[in-house]
């Protein structure tokens, strides 16, 4: 495999020389110069977008678009960002991201990105046998860095963004995981989070749940494992990558939502600012 980058269709009138190759359904490959981290001066990044045409919106995957409460006319202007990632380990500043995944819940067009990432360092094996992710996969010239896909990432986002909103990123324990490793990449890029990014964790939501059975290991009635069994969700391919993950919690935060009646007001009470994740840069 040339390279493990797959973003799907993202729309030709974004960045036509992003720096980084491109592996796109349908399409063959594409290469371009990547940039060098070194390069980068520290700045927040910003993810305002022009005004745009709507997205059509469209079921990708078997997914259907959300659809909250009608309580406000700003609901459906903000994109919901479902994401996942994989990484060589716990949370420690030496580890890193092996595989990103993201899809969109609003649907449209190009509504998914996913990507391997180099993690310039060797994947422990144990981590390999849980995450079908080893040496021979992500640790090889042709496989970017987190810094050549950030401006990847970036632009994608800034697609899906309505001018003056913020981006709404949900996964399964943002706050003790996915969070921080998103904060020490973009830091290793000598970058911020975009401040209006606002993230949600479908863990603490799922703590809100009605209980179903009395249980002492309450922790493991709300992992996502559990969640999909409760729900009856099951997704196909590889297990434990990272857009199964996504596509997994994609169903489990639509049955989530409609079991707790959630408004697109009580989503943004629960989400949190990017600022929260600096404590784990220190």
């Amino acid at each position: 495999m040339a390279l493990l980058l797959r973003f799907n269709q993202l729309r030709n009138s974004i960045w036509s020389s992003c720096p980084a190759r491109l592996l796109m359904p349908h399409a063959g490959l594409s290469s371009g110069k990547l940039p060098d981290p070194k390069s980068y001066e520290r700045r927040l990044f910003s993810t305002r977008v022009q005004e745009t045409a709507s997205l059509d919106r469209t079921c990708i995957s078997g997914i259907q678009p959300l659809e909250f409460q009608q309580t406000s006319e700003h609901e459906q202007s903000v994109p919901l960002l479902i994401f996942d990632i994989k990484t060589t380990g716990f949370l420690q500043k030496r580890n890193r991201i092996t595989e990103f995944a993201v899809h969109d819940l609003w649907a449209g067009k190009n509504n998914t990105f996913e990507t391997l990432l180099n993690p310039e360092m060797d994947v422990p094996n144990y981590i390999a046998a849980v995450s079908n992710i080893n040496n021979d996969l992500v640790c090889r010239p042709d496989v970017p860095r987190f810094s050549d896909v950030l401006p990847l990432l970036l632009a994608f986002v800034r697609s899906r963004q309505t001018p003056g909103k913020p981006v709404i990123w949900v996964a399964h324990n943002v706050k003790r995981f996915d969070g921080p490793f998103l904060a020490q990449e973009f830091d290793r890029c000598s970058a911020q989070i975009p401040e209006d990014w606002l993230f949600v964790d479908t863990y603490c939501l799922a703590r809100k749940l009605p209980k179903l059975l009395p249980s002492e290991d309450k922790r493991h009635l709300h992992d996502l494992g559990s969640l999909c069994k409760r729900y009856g969700i099951s997704v196909e391919g590889p297990p434990h990558r990272a857009m199964q993950e996504v596509m997994k919690l994609c169903q489990v935060f639509q049955k989530m939502s409609f079991d707790l009646k959630l408004t697109y007001e009580g989503l943004m009470d629960e989400a949190i600012e990017a600022s929260y994740f600096s404590k784990f840069l220190k």
